[in-house]
């Protein structure tokens, strides 16, 4: 196949043919604003001239006219110095010999002097000015004696004073009369136009000037723009044209074709042509490689956002690039827009340490396999979760990314701590259910013995204070049989919808009184106030009863007690009772719900209330955790479903 005109010789042709018609444009316009210039220095000049011939005949008539009269005797009239036609015309003649290309004329359709004598167009432009009096002037260019002139015409109208020479040949200066005669220059009428100054300028020598000057700027612009585009075409060779010729060998290598024609390369067309083919023929492979790239970004994106634990993508400065929908429940974000706000992955940490171990592996290079760490989702509550991470690398070895995979076990780990936490309750409730069997019937021997030592000794006082004693310990053993009962009793709450936050506030001022006298300040932060939930107004009384007096026994130097309710969403409601009491140590934590367990001083409590209020709050379907650190305080967060399914009567019952 025959090879076309190669690319850099189509645009040096081009821009060559774009070169002469911009120099040609730029002559063209040079040569019009020369034109438009010397018209404007034509008008200039002609209206200087005529303002002269005008103030030579001001002069005569205002000034020469009145002194001649004076001079002379009545009605002589000497035409060289009392007419202003003749004045003018003679001063304008000397005035063209010293600027022959003006050419000046007082041109007349009916004049005295044959000189003035209009021609064929001078007439119509008087006739003109007599047409539009509004009209005072008039110019253009016009062919005359083979060339261009520039003409200027302002017209002369009669004016009373006119009449003396112009009027009646009888009332006309004698020495009129005898040069010119009775006929020609009379019968003027006030207001016609008669005349005009007239000025030609021959223009010929300015359009030769002109032309000459636009083709001087053609050439020397032409010349020295083709000069410009000489270098331009060797710096494009040694450019552009290289670097053409090295993406085509870069394309035709990527395409799988041979440069060499001999091994059926077709080399056809211009470089374009020819890197325009190897392109396509690489982007066809780039397209099949990017459907197959597709579809196996589409399974794995199936994947990742199927996945039931959190996958979050994160960038070498660890804030979030992408987050699948399992990271959003788990972390109770809105949307991905959210998740991608957050500014790094440190604040998902419960404990920053855990971050900045986690950070430090993975930037070591350094994988975490399903390690557990405590995290915290938007509200603030604590997640346990189990960790695999890795980080991300480029072939410098520079860290460009980070992917973990979260999987929370919070759940999980609740639900052992509870069926731990049940299996020990239920083996103790049967213990404490046989124990206060046993013990309640030797209990209600001992009450009635020491009733009967009280009837049958009323005259011995010694004795009667012993059976005082006996009675009154007897009914502290009661009330601890009793409390063990009620542990251990399976039964079902009695549960209606209601609103929590009364029975708390019965709560406290029940207990006013006892706070004031510990000085213990009481707030509350209800944000949930109005909701409702089933519930048994009694039992949920005994719970709020025990936690509140577990804070003011903690805080024996006084305090603060805060209680405070949160909705989450449409599924709990969240209570908090706070103390800033001296806490409780990690390990009392994991026995604090055990029955008989107590860190109070003697005499100070059973160790059933915390043992009890856990089995309230399990039989409503909740739970109850605590949170404490030594030296900052405990919180003692219940949990209560909203929603019940139905046909359930809102509780459940312990084991």
């Amino acid at each position: 196949m025959k090879r076309s005109l190669s690319l850099k010789n189509r645009f040096f042709a081009g821009a060559s043919v774009i070169l002469f018609g911009l120099c040609l444009v730029v002559a063209l316009l040079e040569y019009h604003w020369l034109s438009r210039q010397v018209h404007k220095q034509a008008a200039h000049n002609a209206a200087r001239h005529l303002a002269t011939a005008s103030a030579i005949r001001a002069y005569a008539k205002d000034v020469l006219r009145p002194v001649m009269e004076e001079e002379l005797s009545e009605n002589r009239f000497l035409i060289e110095s009392m007419s202003t036609s003749f004045i003018s015309r003679e001063i304008m003649k000397n005035l063209n010999e010293s600027f022959p290309e003006f050419f000046y004329k007082r041109a007349a359709t009916n004049p005295r002097n044959p000189l003035n004598r209009a021609d064929t167009f001078e007439e119509e432009r008087i006739d003109w000015f007599n047409a539009h009096p509004e009209k005072k002037a008039w110019e253009g260019i016009i062919e005359r004696g083979g060339g261009p002139v520039y003409i200027k015409m302002e017209s002369i109208s009669v004016e009373p004073s006119c009449l003396r020479c112009h009027g009646v040949p009888q009332d006309a200066p004698k020495e009129l009369r005898q040069r010119y005669g009775d006929i020609a220059s009379y019968g003027y009428r006030i207001g016609d136009v008669v005349a005009a100054d007239t000025l030609y300028i021959p223009m010929s020598h300015y359009r030769m000037q002109i032309k000459e000057r636009a083709w001087s700027v053609f050439i020397v612009g032409f010349s020295v723009l083709f000069l410009l585009l000489t270098f331009f075409r060797i710096l494009f060779n040694r450019t552009v044209h290289n670097r053409l010729a090295h993406l085509l060998d870069t394309f035709t290598r990527l395409s799988g074709k041979k440069t060499d024609p001999a091994k059926g390369y077709d080399n056809s067309g211009d470089e374009v042509d020819q890197l325009a083919r190897a392109f396509e023929e690489a982007a066809t492979n780039l397209e099949a490689a990017h459907l197959e790239l597709t579809r196996s970004e589409h399974t794995f994106r199936r994947l990742f956002e199927t996945s039931p634990n959190a996958i979050i993508l994160f960038d070498a400065q660890g804030k979030p690039r992408d987050c699948n929908q399992a990271g959003i429940a788990i972390f109770m974000l809105e949307s991905v827009e959210e998740a991608l706000s957050i500014e790094s992955f440190h604040t998902l940490f419960w404990d920053g340490r855990d971050a900045v171990f986690v950070e430090r592996e993975l930037t070591s290079g350094n994988t975490i396999q399903e390690r557990e760490f405590f995290m915290v989702d938007r509200f603030g509550m604590r997640l346990d979760t189990l960790l695999t991470a890795s980080g991300l690398f480029d072939e410098q070895g520079e860290l460009t990314g980070m992917e973990m995979v979260i999987r929370d076990i919070t759940q999980e780990k609740r639900i052992q701590a509870h069926l731990a936490q049940a299996e020990k309750l239920a083996s103790v409730g049967q213990l404490a259910a046989g124990v206060a069997h046993e013990i309640n019937n030797p209990l209600g021997v001992i009450r009635c013995y020491a009733d009967l030592i009280q009837k049958q000794t009323k005259k011995d006082e010694q004795l009667q204070e012993d059976a005082r004693v006996i009675t009154k310990h007897a009914a502290i053993c009661k009330s601890v049989v009793e409390s063990l009962l009620n542990f251990a009793r399976a039964s079902k709450p009695e549960c209606l919808q209601g609103d929590i936050h009364p029975l708390m506030d019965e709560t406290l001022s029940v207990l006013k009184h006892r706070m004031e006298k510990a000085k213990i300040r009481v707030q509350t932060r209800y944000t949930a106030k109005g909701t409702t939930l089933a519930l048994d107004s009694e039992k949920m009384r005994q719970l709020f009863m025990n936690l509140l007096i577990n804070a003011i026994q903690a805080m024996e130097e006084g305090g603060c007690l805060i209680l405070s309710t949160h909705r989450i969403k449409d599924r709990a409601l969240k209570v908090v009772v706070a103390d800033t009491g001296p806490g409780i140590s990690p390990s009392d934590q994991k026995r604090i719900f055990e029955p008989f367990f107590t860190t109070k001083k003697r005499g100070k409590g059973t160790g059933l209330g915390l043992s009890v209020s856990y089995g309230i709050v399990r039989q409503h379907g909740g739970t109850l955790e605590v949170e404490s650190k030594p030296g900052r305080g405990t919180r003692f967060i219940v949990t209560l479903p909203l929603n019940k399914p139905k046909g359930d009567d809102c509780c459940v019952e312990t084991p």
